[in-house]
């Protein structure tokens, strides 16, 4: 099985004209562009005579502060070569490109978050946008994300999941950047799927610096996805803005060992600036990974026991491909996804916005990679390990 990611070409990232940036906003410090004209005119002479004119023109458009550091690598894994940051500089990646305010990397717990103590189960939800990479192998990137009472993945392009039982009243509450550190620059909204309310008034859009707050009951049990919905939808979710809300149902039985798994495209445009939503409308995601970061849970395996019951909820929170869960070496037990339940199943297959758990145990010690089994997505970093306690160290996808 193929272990590296194919190089993606990027574009030009275009926004729609429908949607700019607010006045206040565009005025901040390091948003804003400037640009370099630089002329070299050389003047041949040759017996009183000129034989040839060359001008040269170089636009340099950038964000002011943007000589600083190059993005930094995760620790967990090895920094590209120099012959790879070269072919990938050429095919315009430019991946040594120096990018100002690139968040390190911190490998995301997979580890099921506990459901919130109290008779109603609230939620402090926060939108903010940060530079950080996603792949190793790709350019930093612009990506807007929501936090959880206070709960931020900075480092990777995953938004904060949430778990609730089914029945439980639900508060949600939407600060669209609560800090100046949040660095919000459009309306926010955010949309769950878990929920039934009237949309128009849940789900309405906030400005930067606003806060707004609704609740509904969570009377399906499922893995639904969260996302913003202010217009264009795929704009703000293709920049990052989606998540998983997992409704447990009642009397679900115990397991040893519960984890999670959001996939989600990222489409990178300009190093360090918003994503390219040309490459959104194509489909043309440069990475697809698990939990924000490609490749992640593969150089850094997620370690389990030999023999206990897993029990993995995954979203696939696209927003444009489909997932084709598997993990290589065992066979699900136990799949409920999108309230149908099945048994003895391979791999299970999810539209975007679809989720749902699968139930299995690993008979023996050793590593067991977990894939979208649609390949061409596979390798652009929708790729990890389950690793046994007792499993060689360093093979990684070996199997």
């Amino acid at each position: 099985m193929p272990a590296t990611i194919d190089k993606a070409p990027t574009s030009e990232p275009e926004i729609p004209d429908d949607h700019e940036r607010l006045d206040a906003v565009e005025e901040r410090a390091g948003r804003t562009a400037t640009l370099e004209v630089l002329i070299m005119v050389f003047a041949i002479g040759a017996l009183g005579a000129i034989i040839g004119l060359a001008v040269l023109l170089v636009g340099l458009n950038r964000d002011s502060g943007n000589r600083s550091s190059a993005p930094t690598a995760p620790a967990s894994e090895a920094a590209a070569s120099d012959g790879a940051a070269e072919e990938h500089a050429a095919s315009g990646g430019a991946a040594d490109a120096p990018v100002a305010g690139v968040e390190p990397y911190k490998r995301p717990d997979p580890a099921l978050p506990a459901v919130p103590a109290g008779a109603v189960k609230k939620f402090k939800v926060d939108v903010f946008e940060h530079v950080t990479k996603v792949s190793n192998e790709k350019p930093a990137t612009r990506v807007w994300s929501f936090g959880v009472n206070g709960a931020l993945h900075r480092g990777t392009g995953v938004s904060t999941p949430m778990v609730v039982e089914q029945g439980d009243k639900v508060e949600i509450t939407l600060k669209n950047g609560g800090s100046k550190k949040m660095d919000v620059a459009f309306p926010h909204s955010i949309d769950f799927h878990s929920s039934e309310v009237a949309p128009n008034k849940a789900f309405k859009s906030i400005d930067p610096g606003k806060t707004h707050k609704f609740s509904f009951v969570a009377k399906h049990p499922g893995v639904f996805m969260y996302h913003c919905a202010t217009d264009p939808v795929l704009m703000h979710t293709g920049a990052g803005m989606v998540g998983m809300m997992i409704v447990k149902p009642k009397k679900l039985a115990p397991v040893d060992r519960e984890l999670w798994l959001t996939q989600q495209e990222f489409y990178i445009g300009e190093p360090g600036k918003d994503a390219d939503a040309t490459k959104m409308a194509e489909k043309n995601p440069d990475v697809i990974a698990f939990n924000g970061f490609a490749d992640q849970y593969k150089d850094k395996p997620i370690t389990v026991k030999r023999g206990e019951r897993v029990r993995v909820y995954v979203m696939n929170a696209g927003p444009s491909i489909w997932s084709a869960f598997h993990v290589i070496g065992t066979v699900f037990d136990r799949t409920v996804i999108e309230g149908t339940t099945g048994q003895d199943a391979q791999t299970v297959n999810l539209a975007p916005s679809q989720g749902g758990w699968v139930e299995f145990t690993l008979d023996q010690e050793g590593n067991y990679p977990f894939v979208t089994h649609g390949f061409g997505d596979m390798v652009r970093g929708a790729v990890g390990v389950l690793a046994t306690e007792n499993a060689p160290k360093g093979e990684g996808m070996k199997h």
